[in-house]
């Protein structure tokens, strides 16, 4: 564990994680779980199976559906509206989870959990009072 996480040096963590359901749940103090399910699966096309949400043909293949865009446009809206409170008004937790799970963890949650963390670190630029980091994991990277 991060011996820094609440630390008066550090401030607050700011943990975007991406995970899959068949691995377990997404962890219960997660102050946001997205379920990208509902998404069109690049798993079940043969060349995007062995790659990630991290490379340029699966952003592509997600990207060419309207629901994902209209989902990565309301990111900075949602974002917006919950993580100044979270940010400010929540004094008893140092890390604030926010997590896109989808079934293994492997495309549609790392794609997401990938644009929600550039998002954030936007808006923890525009907010130095914040005094946090901003983390992005993949819990279950490896295990698919």
């Amino acid at each position: 564990m991060d011996k820094s996480i609440g630390s008066k040096r550090h401030g607050k963590i700011i943990r975007v994680m991406s995970c899959g359901f068949k691995f377990g749940a997404p962890p219960r103090d997660a102050a946001l779980v997205v379920d990208c399910r509902g998404f069109k699966n690049p798993h079940y096309d043969t060349k995007l199976r062995p790659k990630t949400g991290a490379s340029k043909a699966v952003a592509d293949f997600l990207t060419a559906e309207e629901d994902v865009r209209a989902m990565l446009a309301a990111l900075p809206h949602m974002l917006g509206a919950l993580l100044p409170g979270l940010m400010t008004q929540s004094r008893y937790h140092p890390e604030v989870k926010l997590v896109f799970a989808c079934t293994g963890g492997k495309h549609r949650s790392r794609f997401f959990a990938l644009a929600a963390s550039e998002t954030i670190r936007q808006l923890v630029a525009r907010h130095p009072e914040w005094q946090c980091r901003v983390v992005t994991t993949h819990r279950d990277l490896g295990r698919e």
